[in-house]
């Protein structure tokens, strides 16, 4: 089959080609960056040069292929703290959509989030949901197939500052809760990780690699594709204490703990930090989601499975390696 990927060299969009490659497809990946261009040909792909905001350019590098795999970039929030999100989201997808009809494309993989199907209350997660509304209006016979996979275990190296003591941690309410969860003896002895969230402790979180990912939007697009559908990708439902306690016992510090803190904690350490307010509290009404069940409730009624391979204790040993390099 002919083949186009958008998303470069991404955490997905790289082991997608791998595979798709070495099961003999023809792969085109786009990507804004020409300095990419070797590492894709490396990969024996296809490489398309220029921007998902061309249409034009969308549109011909579309056109004779057999299945396209769309996707956002991810976007610049500290350099732009003024970027409407939700606008930026509709003009992406637009142009996705028009690129598809005018391409004559009849086979589409989307990737979406946990929280594609919310139309509100999830906060920075919204862009997922306007990027499927935009799909779903494209003509019946275009399928449509939604790749919604759950909480991705790179994003725990956003904590790691945290972990290391850096940041929130050295804040008034950092050491007070340090203090009440370690005691002054162990505050004094170093003992001060901890991660604070609007949600943690035993909230339950559904976790996926990237590979993972890949693997699964690589046997969508080998499947027959005959009619439009939402799939989600897991591998294993924890606590965010147990989270904490693999992790922790990964990098030295099992005595590491995810405790809970309210939305207006989360919130004021954000803008103290130097977050937009606008950003702020998308993510903070993202993570109460979490808190609040609102985020899996459509995961669990559809009694999704957990098929990934990639596991948070296989992960804990990569975050150690880069966690020991940041020390």
């Amino acid at each position: 089959m002919k083949i186009i990927l958008t998303g470069s060299l991404g955490s997905i969009s790289k082991p997608l080609a791998q595979e798709l490659v070495q099961k003999g497809h023809q792969v085109t990946v786009i990507s804004s960056n020409p300095e990419k261009q070797k590492s894709i040909e490396a990969l024996s792909a296809k490489v398309a040069i220029g921007s998902i905001e061309d249409r034009n350019f969308l549109t011909k590098t579309f056109t004779g292929a057999d299945v396209v795999y769309c996707m956002l970039p991810p976007f610049k929030f500290m350099e732009d703290p003024n970027l409407d999100v939700r606008a930026e989201t509709f003009k992406l997808a637009t142009n996705y959509a028009e690129a598809i009809k005018e391409s004559g494309v009849k086979k589409v993989i989307h990737l979406s989030s946990i929280g594609g199907n919310l139309e509100k209350g999830h906060g920075l997660l919204i862009f997922h949901h306007i990027m499927e509304k935009v799909l779903q209006k494209l003509p019946a016979d275009i399928v449509v197939i939604h790749i919604r996979p759950v909480g991705f275990h790179y994003n725990l190296y956003q904590l790691m500052e945290m972990i290391q003591g850096k940041g929130f941690l050295e804040s008034f309410i950092g050491k007070i809760l340090t203090l009440r969860y370690y005691g002054i003896k162990g505050f004094l002895q170093g003992q001060r990780g901890i991660i604070l969230s609007n949600y943690g402790g035993n909230d339950k979180v559904v976790w996926v690699s990237p590979v993972d990912i890949a693997s699964a939007i690589a046997a969508e697009i080998q499947s027959p594709m005959l009619v439009r559908k939402v799939t989600y990708v897991a591998s294993e439902i924890l606590t965010c204490s147990e989270v904490a306690k693999i992790i922790g016992t990964a990098i030295g510090k099992p005595y590491l703990k995810w405790e809970t803190i309210s939305d207006k904690q989360l919130l004021n350490g954000m803008k103290q930090a130097g977050l937009p307010e606008s950003l702020a509290k998308d993510i903070t009404e993202m993570n109460a989601s979490i808190h609040n069940g609102l985020l899996y409730e459509d995961f669990y009624q559809k009694k999704s499975k957990l098929k990934g391979n990639v596991k948070m204790k296989d992960f804990a040993k990569d975050f150690a390696v880069t966690y020991y390099k940041q020390s």
